[in-house]
């Protein structure tokens, strides 16, 4: 067998080492033991052993990252979203996960405190009058995974030209 290949139990043992590191969703874990074993079927019952176990479930995982991407991060619902779905979490479990997480939190809020943390000290009075920085600030709420009228609403208690804010708005529409 080539270097770095792993048999069913050693496989498991790796499984756990990754584990230990961080939490796993299914997908995430299969396509790591899947580089290390020339068994697929090896790999699948690896797998469903940690998540008889206990150690794999994308639920928790999903829960955990949800709260942990809206806290300290401050994402909106649509980025923490796209990020689950890519690290393999299925469609249903996602949308439960950011549902429960973002529930008793008005989006607008987070996106405000985001802007807070962005603008630190160099707001100075509070007001953004540089239409680059204006933008800059729209592209990142953006992708930070608000929607434009979040982002306008944010956007409004620094702005001091609502005529700018609303053509970022019509632009990203």
């Amino acid at each position: 067998m080539p270097r770095g290949r792993l048999e069913a139990e050693a496989l498991y043992e790796y499984a756990l080492r990754l584990l230990g590191r961080r939490a796993h969703t299914r997908v995430e874990l299969e396509v790591k033991l899947r580089r290390r074993s020339p068994s697929l079927e090896d790999v699948v019952r690896v797998v469903n052993r940690l998540e008889r176990q206990g150690y794999v479930d994308d639920t928790a995982v999903a829960e955990a990252y949800s709260v942990m991407r809206r806290d300290s991060v401050l994402l909106g619902k649509r980025r923490v979203l796209d990020e689950l779905r890519r690290r393999g979490v299925d469609e249903l479990t996602a949308e439960n996960a950011v549902a429960a997480a973002f529930g008793d939190w008005e989006e607008v809020d987070l996106a405000r405190a985001l802007l807070r943390r962005k603008l630190g000290a160099a707001s100075g009075d509070g007001k953004v009058n540089d239409p680059k920085q204006m933008a800059r600030l729209f592209r990142a709420l953006a992708r930070a995974g608000y929607g434009p009228d979040t982002i306008a609403d944010a956007l409004r208690d620094v702005c001091s030209d609502t005529e700018l804010l609303d053509r970022l708005v019509d632009s990203s529409a």
